[in-house]
């Protein structure tokens, strides 16, 4: 009401807020705004309302470090050179499936496993969320997940996969070949990420026949159960990090 385009207004909210410690209430205040207006729970926060580009915005900025230490390493294998590039291989190709399930698998894990690191501010972001979005659809019991996984997984890690060096995560944009690998592994990222739940629907959204081959041996209740954990993990109030910023938050950029 106050800009002509809303968005302009993002980054410096975030980061006054960030700065005195008022982030928590000021994101909970525009989510449940943008929760009246949400008439189906598989919709939730999934465009780019105010309250969900200041999650991103406050992600970017407090997760730095959590995206660094959970995904640089893998994102550096996959980068390097030498390593066999998914762009040069046929989709029908046996090894296409061995190569991306070796990253998919390694990524997932490093995710799932990497709760512990999460900063104390963006799981009691993740919090305020999932219990705005429980009451919001008292009668889905899944809504409360989706909430959390529409934000950690499909706005921040598969994000940063798809495009390491917007984070920071890598110095350059990656070539061709390993931006369609590095594609690939976001999509399944999304996909595992979206509850666990691969229905016959998500799977046929996929253009590649062989994606969807491939996304069927991840239809296990291992999987699943999985990414509840740590949705479980990161949206509990129990203190991870002593800090919710491990690293200092600049107000002047650069």
């Amino acid at each position: 009401e106050v800009c002509r385009d809303k968005y302009d207004a993002v980054l410096p909210l975030v980061r006054l807020f960030l700065h005195h410690h008022k982030l928590v209430p000021f994101v909970a205040a525009v989510a449940e705004l943008d929760l009246k207006d949400t008439q189906e729970a598989n919709t939730i926060f999934r465009g780019n309302s105010l309250a969900t580009r200041c999650v991103d915005e406050m992600m970017k900025i407090v997760g730095k470090h959590y995206l660094k230490v959970t995904l640089k390493p893998v994102i550096d294998e996959v980068c390097y050179p030498t390593a066999t590039s998914l762009g040069k291989l046929s989709p029908l190709e046996v090894s296409i499936s061995e190569n991306l399930r070796y990253y998919v698998d390694k990524v997932f894990r490093e995710i799932v496993r990497s709760s512990i690191s999460c900063p104390t501010l963006m799981c009691d972001v993740f919090y305020s969320l999932r219990h705005l979005a429980a009451k919001r659809f008292p009668n889905d019991p899944h809504v409360q997940y989706s909430a959390v996984s529409s934000f950690v997984f499909l706005r921040f890690f598969a994000v940063a996969v798809v495009s390491p060096h917007t984070f920071h995560l890598r110095p350059h944009h990656p070539d061709a070949q390993t931006s369609r690998t590095l594609t690939l592994i976001s999509k399944a990222i999304q996909t595992l990420g979206s509850w666990g739940s691969l229905t016959k629907s998500k799977l046929s959204s996929f253009k590649e026949t062989f994606m969807c081959e491939f996304f069927k041996t991840f239809q296990e209740e291992k999987f699943t159960e999985s990414v509840k954990k740590f949705l479980d993990d990161v949206s509990s109030t129990e203190s991870k990090e002593p800090s919710g910023v491990s690293e200092p938050v600049h107000l002047k950029e650069g």
